[in-house]
């Protein structure tokens, strides 16, 4: 366990406002008072299995049966494509149990002492996932500006999504760039044929500006892997004229062709002439562009919509309601496909559906949410615009996201009141 950081909150001894006690230290202080078992066993030591009040997920369950012999059996694999593969598993695994480690706390009233674990904070998991997801959503509320917004989803044909897969940072920045590339097209440049018939290019002489957050999606609902960029873009564009006017139309073929275009120039020029053959097959099977969404897609609020496309950023590719049973060897899992809306279920060994999993797992520090246009700096009409979130709200709304508040909303209980009186605990130390 190594060594514990303890604050000067014990009761019966002197201690300086910050000491470092070695793990016996620590037992043999406690072995003094009469404590009632949670984290420590009867004889004082430390109890490894006490897991505070979470119970482990599903997901954590199968990587926690299955990993080791996974990984060995696939390590060359897993190390070349996803290299942050057995970090972020046993960051799951070891979630909110006594490998963490956690924080001590003590009653003033009973006295009872209780072990918070601390979470392992990854995005692959379900449950800090899910925390992450609620941050980001915050973050693009606090940014954004009051008024319609549009979603936009921009795809890429079967045939070329392997090439994405590998090197995943470089090929979805490119991705990106071309998302954004294609939204500044279809803003400052059109197609018009002339008196003569012949297709002419025209660039505005005002260079317009739009303002969006683009959401990075790599799976689809049946796990498969299916990169694609959900936009989310405010129906309002900026001129570098100093003028502002509504963004209402857009041309959904213009959309398809130029993305198909852009995407595929930047393809080529990162793989060479090996993509010629691919390139020119492309644009021969799919002469309409690729497919990109772009109709109104009415939200009950811009808060519904940007949750609606921020929910798959931040957390594993299935939630744990949709795993319909584990036996220890095998995973059920299920899904609705939306083209037909036909329910399936499919079954898996639980080596198969890790290896599944990992498809989607995304490098450390990778941003799959970005701001582009007027929302990533401020610009002249910044203060003349009004804000979703005001800006005296926005410190209240940043404290609902901690810890305590978070639990106390979902679960109706704060996590840092005594289980036993409900008196209000005090902070002991972190056991590290």
């Amino acid at each position: 366990m190594g060594t514990l950081l303890c604050y000067n909150k014990f009761k019966g001894i002197k201690m300086s406002d910050k000491i470092t006690l070695t793990e016996k230290e620590f037992i043999d202080f406690f072995n003094t008072r009469t404590i009632n078992e949670n984290i420590f066993n009867d004889d004082g030591s430390l109890n490894k299995k006490y897991n505070s009040s979470k119970k482990t997920g599903i997901i954590a369950s199968i990587f926690e049966d299955h990993w080791d012999n996974v990984y060995l059996a696939n390590k060359d694999t897993f190390d070349q494509y996803r290299p942050n593969a057995d970090k972020e598993v046993h960051k799951i695994i070891d979630c909110y149990n006594a490998n963490l480690g956690g924080s001590v706390y003590e009653c003033p009233n009973c006295h009872d002492i209780t072990f918070i674990s601390h979470t392992c904070k990854s995005r692959f998991c379900s449950s800090c996932g899910y925390k992450y997801k609620n941050a980001r959503v915050e973050n693009i509320m606090q940014t954004a500006y009051r008024g319609p917004h549009r979603q936009i989803v921009f795809t890429i044909p079967q045939e070329l999504r392997k090439y994405f897969f590998f090197p995943f940072k470089e090929r979805i920045n490119i991705l990106f760039q071309a998302v954004n590339e294609t939204i500044y097209s279809i803003l400052n440049i059109s197609f018009k044929k002339d008196k003569k018939g012949n297709l002419r290019k025209y660039i505005s002489k005002i260079k317009w500006t739009a303002g969006f957050f683009a959401f990075l999606h790599t799976f689809g609902r049946s796990l498969i892997f299916n990169p694609h960029i959900h936009v989310l873009i405010a129906e309002t564009k900026l001129g570098s004229n100093n003028s502002c006017v509504p963004l209402k139309y857009f041309d959904y073929d213009a959309l398809s062709k130029r993305f198909q275009l852009i995407l595929l120039d930047k393809l080529s020029e990162a793989l060479g002439d090996s993509f010629d053959k691919e390139m020119v097959s492309s644009f021969t099977n799919h002469p309409n562009g690729f497919y990109v969404y772009a109709e109104p897609k009415k939200f009950t609020s811009i808060q519904s919509g940007i949750e609606y496309v921020a929910r798959y950023c931040g957390r594993p590719a299935i939630s744990e309601n949709r795993i319909v049973n584990y036996d220890g060897n095998n995973v059920t899992y299920s899904y609705t496909d939306h083209k037909d809306n036909i329910y399936h279920e499919v079954t898996l060994s639980a080596e198969d559906f890790i290896k599944l999993l990992l498809r989607h797992l995304i490098p450390h520090q990778f941003k799959t949410i970005r701001y582009y246009g007027f929302y990533r700096k401020k610009h002249s009409f910044h203060e003349k615009m009004i804000l979703l979130i005001q800006k005296q709200k926005r410190n209240f709304r940043k404290l609902l996201l901690k810890h305590e508040f978070s639990i106390l909303l979902s679960f109706k209980r704060n996590p840092y009141n005594c289980p036993k009186c409900n008196k209000r605990m005090e902070f002991m130390c972190f056991l590290n």
